[in-house]
């Protein structure tokens, strides 16, 4: 009645050992959805190994911003301990996705989603993007320096396990 969605996730995996990057849910929305505010760790990108350099606090930038100046795209701009987040055009239209209950959420907005970036080796080849791609997660894979060092640590490594979890959503109309 009062027009907000609650999603509840009851994940269940035949496989619980496989390690995964994200246990989330992803949404595609339209490209003109492209301001992101949120409440939670910020500004910069955060990941569960790395969240306590970043200040919880009310953040606000665009989409594309959200972008993290890797010469290599690849997945980026996550946020931890987001209790709200907001995603609108420039009129302040959009949606809205909120923590339920005590757990706090992961959240990630981005212009392209990871299919676009894999194949693309400089920025400057990412195409005009098509869409505004909302991540509301569980968990995310932590960084560790797997790059050019070791793996995250155990405790940061996400895998297949079952698992519940809710968010609201909500829509935004000025």
């Amino acid at each position: 009645g009062n027009g907000i969605i609650k999603s509840d996730n009851d994940i269940k995996f035949s496989d619980q050992n496989v390690v995964l990057a994200r246990l989330g849910v992803r949404i595609f929305l339209n490209k003109d959805l492209n301001h992101f505010n949120y409440l939670g760790r910020g500004p910069m990108e955060n990941y569960a190994d790395r969240k306590r350099g970043s200040d919880v606090g009310n953040y606000s930038s665009t989409v594309m911003e959200q972008m993290t100046g890797y010469e290599k795209p690849m997945e980026c701009g996550n946020h931890e301990d987001v209790r709200w987040a907001n995603v609108t055009d420039a009129n302040g239209n959009g949606i809205g996705v909120r923590q339920s209950g005590d757990a706090h959420l992961q959240v990630s907005a981005l212009p392209y989603s990871d299919e676009q970036m894999r194949p693309v080796d400089y920025k400057i080849d990412l195409p005009k993007p098509d869409a505004t791609v909302l991540c509301v997660s569980h968990e995310t894979l932590g960084v560790g320096s797997y790059g050019c060092g070791p793996r995250p640590l155990p405790q940061f490594i996400v895998h297949s396990k079952d698992a519940t979890f809710s968010y609201e959503i909500d829509l935004l109309n000025k």
